[in-house]
């Protein structure tokens, strides 16, 4: 009798091994279940932080890159070089001109109307810089808030000539 009460000693002892085994599985489950919910509640609560306060980040943010000093300097920087460039387009039609009149041929055409539109493209881009907030507010107050096409200096066309027949610029 000896080697069955062993052996029903040992099957007590599985027994109750596997009854403590499948009673800690379900604990285990249970605690990486609640800590998946928890974590995931951290996680669904931080976004939706970040979600109710993006509007205030992103005006921080945006005045942040608009104060920046790089972007004060490269505003400026190209705000002048690009009046300039128009300053200077427009001085080229002139030319231009004078040389589709005196050779109205293909390529003086094509030279006069491709000096125009260039002209016509640099203004667009000056008056859409100078209304954006990351670059029209360090607009240099010696230069025009929007470039006048009214202005012989700026308007993409050639000067009329004066009674002398000279330039009047």
């Amino acid at each position: 009798m000896k080697p069955t009460n062993r052996r029903d000693e040992w099957r007590s002892d599985i027994r109750e091994a596997n009854y403590v085994a499948r009673a800690s599985g379900w604990r285990l489950a249970l605690w990486i279940l609640a800590a998946v919910v928890f974590f995931g509640a951290i996680g669904g609560g931080i976004w939706a932080f970040k979600v109710a306060t993006s509007d205030l980040k992103g005006a921080g943010d945006q005045t942040r890159i608009v104060n920046d000093g790089r972007n004060r300097v490269n505003a400026q920087e190209w705000f002048h070089g690009q009046y300039e460039q128009i300053k200077s387009t427009d001085r080229r039609i002139d030319q231009a001109a004078a040389d589709l009149a005196a050779k109205p041929d293909d390529i003086n055409r094509t030279n006069y109307t491709g000096l125009v539109n260039r002209c016509l493209e640099m203004v667009g881009n000056y008056n859409a810089e100078a209304k954006k907030i990351s670059r029209g507010k360090w607009l240099d107050p010696t230069l025009p808030v929007q470039i006048d096409d009214t202005d012989p200096a700026t308007d993409c066309r050639e000067a009329a000539a004066t009674p002398t027949g000279g330039n009047p610029r």
